[in-house]
């Protein structure tokens, strides 16, 4: 990915809540030209949401504290900022048919290869074409 588009990406919204899971994945995102905004919960990615905030994808853990990701996608939020791509990341095996059902752009088992990762995100943001424009 040259830098001129890297620097064009909206940001990666991340859903997590273990502190330096989410601290590691930034500092990787980071450090391979992508923009990262990281929440605890599912009711601080809808309060990011909608005070504005598009990303070009989602990272979601699914057990998270209060509501659990599936909260997040069975509401609006995600739909009324552009409906970004959603790739589910968890240490709790996912039921297949539910991902289905949410129509999640991917799934990532945890602990998976950050190179697993970044490949999973720009397979989609090609894909997607979600560049600023």
């Amino acid at each position: 990915m040259s830098a001129k588009r890297e620097s064009q990406l909206k940001p990666i919204l991340i859903v997590e809540d273990d502190a330096t899971f989410g601290e590691l994945l930034v500092a990787n995102l980071t450090a391979h030209g992508y923009r990262s905004e990281i929440v605890p919960t599912v009711e601080a990615a809808i309060d990011q949401l909608e005070r504005g905030l598009r990303p070009s994808l989602v990272l979601l853990d699914i057990n998270l504290p209060g509501e659990t990701g599936w909260a997040l996608m069975r509401g609006d939020s995600l739909a009324n900022s552009g409906d970004p791509p959603v790739v589910a990341i968890s240490a709790i095996p996912a039921n297949p048919r539910r991902l289905a059902q949410y129509h999640l752009a991917g799934y990532l088992p945890k602990p998976f290869a950050m190179e697993t990762l970044r490949a999973t995100i720009e397979r989609l943001l090609s894909k997607q074409g979600r560049e600023v424009s």
